[in-house]
């Protein structure tokens, strides 16, 4: 795991300029640092590295990294699993290799089978590659967006990096904000590749290569995943998944450091734990993050270190528990800079924090479960949906009295059930009345159209319906028109979702701590298989992910795979009606408000006031209004060089 970092310009490369810019990312490689400045035909190159020492420790692992000739340059970040066999595949093809590296493997798999060596490997990757003899750099990301690569193009230059913080470093980059950036971070707290909220700094796509050629940039896909529900309904399913599974997992324990895995007690994390367990890789660290008492009795929070526990006695691992109780408003302009976008998902707090703490007990590569959700059915949302079909199979005159008896008579319906329940039962009707997509679309957002106008000024008003978020949501949804709309959610999920929101923040906050996070789950051979899946397999019986459920049954107890979803959030509404109240109160100001000129301070205020008064559940609104805030003091006031002080 490592920052890569590229430019390509017709002037001479400034050697101190390149170093700073991959420097800024030392988190991501602390172990060893390199560049490398080449001419070729008009063109320099300039190649950054920071390096994080996973396999084969010695120097040899050194990058920028060439072939024997060096007419092959390389800088890369991320694992190919399967490099042994392909390293053998080579090596009887008449290769020759001076290191065990992965990273050797990509030069000569390129050298041999050109852009088509992506579809050897498996493995989360981005790399450059510059090719002397073809004059020519090729750049790509894995199949499923693990690994970030961010681009920009202006004039004669062509930059790349892992982060967007170390191209804003080069004069020729403007630091100017995106407007379909900005609508998709207030609508979903990410923003959909290709785009970022930076203008002119783009994503390569998931499962996208890309070629710099003479000033010219091409962009191609190299991967999709498709959805066609063939495989039968029986018990060869579930046998097969298991299969996969394990060969993942066992792919993915190859390190030559210290390897451990995340365990929240669920069935996603636990399921790695097991399966690691089943292959007898000797003992395991785990890992668990637990909430003050203060924050409990604020909020409802799962209570994962109980079900940890289980798992880990069960399998006998090395089981650390860490208390979360951070300085919140010294962290959050520190994780909002790692981050470089305004990502306003608080799980990237806990995902830095354990991640910092076992890299402190000496485990620098973690395992985890992310993505099961996205491609086994997990998500609330998808079952809200299966409920909305039943609902909407009531009479329009009954739907109308729940309505009206809700929306009209809180009071009594607070009494009656809850103001949880309550605002999850407004939640869900507003959302079951309308179509799949739309419901698919007011469960992903935090504003429907009427609030969004609400929010943004005159100025700013927009078609709803147009907006970039919404049309790449579309985009997708469209691919999987035949489909079950449980698969039609997860395709866009995971195409979207999963490499937008939650890889790109498990990446930058892992990385901030120095740490590797592998998720088996999501080796692309388990994906094509999880969209082969009728939905039934997914969601039965309103039980979800029941196929992951049934497979991993032989090896998890009953407790565990029936165990109510959990999810990896934090202590939100406490951090924001306690530890962030005052700076709530001065980021979120009207003068502040007004400098920034496209948000209704008016309606800002109302969310604010709402949310303390207990109408209504604004914290996760709140909190993404004031990352937006910091993100703006940060990269757009500042040159994004540093973290700012509050």
């Amino acid at each position: 795991m490592c920052g890569i970092f590229g430019i390509l310009s017709c002037e001479k490369i400034d050697k101190s300029l390149l170093e700073k810019a991959t420097k800024l990312m030392n988190h991501r490689g602390p172990d060893d640092f390199g560049t490398v400045v080449l001419h070729s035909n008009g063109t320099n190159i300039g190649l950054g590295h920071q390096r994080l020492s996973i396999i084969d420790l010695s120097r040899a692992g050194h990058q920028p990294m060439c072939n024997e000739d060096k007419t092959v340059w390389i800088v890369y970040n991320g694992e190919i699993y399967n490099f042994k066999e392909l390293r053998d595949n080579l090596l009887s093809r008449r290769h020759v290799f001076r290191s065990n590296t992965d990273t050797e493997v990509i030069i000569h798999a390129y050298e041999e089978w050109g852009t088509d060596c992506l579809l050897k490997f498996n493995g989360m990757f981005a790399f450059a590659i510059w090719d002397n003899r073809k004059k020519l750099a090729f750049l790509a990301r894995d199949r499923l967006g693990i690994k970030p690569l961010y681009y920009t193009q202006y004039t004669n230059e062509f930059i790349f990096s892992s982060e967007i913080k170390s191209i804003l470093q080069y004069p020729g980059v403007k630091r100017e904000v995106n407007y379909d950036g900005l609508i998709s971070t207030l609508m979903l707290l990410w923003c959909p590749h290709p785009q970022t909220i930076f203008r002119n700094i783009f994503k390569l796509s998931p499962g996208y290569y890309a070629i710099y050629k003479k000033g010219y940039l091409s962009v191609n896909k190299y991967w999709d995943v498709h959805i066609n529900e063939s495989i039968s309904t029986d018990d060869v399913s579930s046998e097969r998944l298991v299969e996969l599974l394990q060969r993942s997992v066992e792919m993915e324990m190859v390190s030559d450091v210290p390897l451990g895995s995340f365990l929240s007690g669920g069935l996603d994390s636990s399921s790695i734990v097991a399966l690691m367990h089943s292959l007898n890789s000797g003992p395991i660290s785990t890992y668990t993050i637990a909430y003050t008492s203060k924050d409990r009795k604020f909020e409802a929070m799962p209570n994962d270190c109980k079900y940890a526990k289980i798992v880990s006695r069960l399998f006998n691992t090395e089981h650390a528990e860490f208390v979360i109780e951070p300085n919140i408003v010294d962290l959050l302009p520190k994780m909002i800079w790692h981050l470089d976008e305004p990502i306003a998902d608080p799980a990237a707090i806990n995902t830095y924090l354990i991640c910092k703490s076992a890299k402190k007990k000496g485990t620098t590569v973690l395992l985890s479960g992310i993505g099961a959700d996205e491609i086994f059915g997990g998500y609330r949302k998808y079952m809200s949906a299966r409920v909305a079909q039943y609902y909407r199979l009531f009479p329009s005159e009954f739907r109308e009295s729940l309505i009206s008896s809700l929306f009209s008579n809180l009071p009594v319906a607070t009494r009656i059930g809850g103001l949880k329940l309550i605002r999850w039962a407004k939640w869900f009707i507003r959302k079951a009345e309308v179509d799949p997509f739309t419901c698919y679309i007011g469960n992903s957002s935090y504003y429907d159209e009427y609030e969004l106008q609400r929010l943004l000024v005159p100025d700013f008003a927009m078609d709803y319906n147009s907006a970039y978020p919404i049309q790449r949501f579309v985009e997708y949804f469209d691919k999987g028109n035949n489909s079950h709309y449980v698969n039609q959610m997860g395709y866009v999920d995971t195409k979207l979702y999963l490499p937008d929101l939650n890889l790109t923040y498990t990446d930058k906050a892992s990385m901030a701590a120095s740490v590797e996070v592998r998720p088996p789950i999501i080796d692309h051979n388990i994906v094509e298989f999880a969209f082969k899946l009728p939905a039934r397999e997914k969601i039965r019986d309103f039980r979800q992910k029941q196929v992951l459920k049934d497979a991993m049954s032989i090896l998890l107890p009953r407790e565990i795979i029936n165990r109510p979803k959990a999810p990896f959030g934090a202590p939100l509404r406490s951090w924001v009606a306690r530890d962030l109240d005052p700076l709530v109160l001065d980021l979120l100001s009207e003068t502040r408000i007004k400098k920034r000129g496209f948000l209704n301070h008016q309606y800002v205020k109302k969310l604010i006031n709402d949310n303390k008064s207990g109408k209504e559940d604004n914290a996760h609104r709140i909190w993404a209004l004031l990352t937006l805030e910091i993100w703006f003091q940060t990269f757009i006031d500042n040159d994004g060089s540093r973290p700012i002080s509050l």
